[in-house]
This record gives C-alpha cells, sequence and structure tokens, in this order.
C-alpha cells in the first residue's frame, strides 16, 4: 500500500474544526488558528482521500456509490478528530505547567474513552452503509484501510506527545 507516503500527513489528521461550548485551552487555541488549520485539513483531506482511492480498487459503479458515502464518513470523523486534537492539547498544557493532576488525569481519560466509543460506533454506522450500498467486501476493504491509516496516525501522534508524569 502507499500508506507510509502520507505518515507525516496523515499525523495531522486530527486537526479539524467544531465549535465546543465549554472552553478548555486546547478548544480556545484551536479557535484561534481556525484559518491555518482549515487550509491543512483541506491539503491532508485530500491526501488521505487519495490514499483511499488508491487502495479501494473500485469500479465506476462502485465508485458511485462509495464517494458520497465515503465523503460523509470523513466530514463526521473529522468532527471527532477536533476532540482529539483538544484533548491532546489540553494535556499538553497541563503536562507544560509541571504535572497533569488526578483531576486532570481523570477528564481527560473519560474524554479519550468516550471518543473511541464515538469514533467506532460512526465506523460501524458507515460500515453497514458500505456493505449495504456498495458490497461487504467493499466495506472490509475499507475498514483495513481506515483502520491503517489511524494506527499510523495515532502512532506518529504517540510518539511526540510525552507519557504522563
Amino acid at each position: 500500500m502507499k500508506l507510509r507516503s502520507a505518515l507525516a500527513a496523515c499525523a495531522l489528521l486530527s486537526l479539524p474544526l467544531l465549535a465546543v461550548a465549554q472552553d478548555s485551552p486546547g478548544q480556545q487555541a484551536i479557535r484561534e488558528n481556525k484559518a491555518m488549520i482549515q487550509s491543512r485539513l483541506a491539503d491532508l483531506d485530500s491526501e488521505r482521500k487519495a490514499l483511499v482511492e488508491d487502495n479501494m480498487d473500485l469500479d465506476e459503479v462502485e465508485g458511485a456509490k462509495f464517494w458520497p458515502i465515503y465523503n460523509s464518513y470523513r466530514t463526521e470523523a473529522d468532527k471527532l478528530s477536533l476532540e482529539h486534537l483538544a484533548i491532546l492539547m489540553d494535556y499538553a498544557s497541563a503536562y507544560n505547567q509541571g504535572a497533569v493532576t488526578d483531576a486532570e488525569a481523570r477528564e481527560l481519560q473519560k474524554r479519550s474513552l468516550e471518543l473511541e466509543e464515538e469514533r467506532l460506533e460512526l465506523k460501524e454506522k458507515y460500515l453497514k452503509r458500505i456493505a449495504k450500498e456498495v458490497s461487504p467486501r467493499r466495506a472490509l476493504r475499507f475498514l483495513q484501510i481506515e483502520n491503517r491509516l489511524n494506527a499510523m496516525t495515532v502512532m506518529a501522534i504517540s510518539q511526540e506527545v510525552p507519557l504522563a508524569q
């Protein structure tokens, strides 16, 4: 697969924008850098889509059914990625102040686990649509590609984030 060449780009896929009612330092920083993040996201989304396209091996009929579903999926996935970015930025803020408190650690854990659940539910929702409207085999292939891209992104990001003290 041509996925390795996009590792750096995928590492930043967790930057989309979503307004959140309660401001955390991470969410505030995201809003302050909205234009830059939106510009970079457009580039990264295009690169990710090209990787999916290169690896899905869809015929014309399958593609006509798949791409609208994929675009809807990415729109929703991008919203979840913003929460991931906010969590990382909130962790960085706490870490840079010397240490993450127990209360901050509990809150970051809670938010991280809730985000994982939301991502899983989103993936299940769209895999069902792809299986129904395209085929179960194409849904499986998409799941494999998406899992690889996500794993590479998580690995790249986690290498840059220090462990809590």
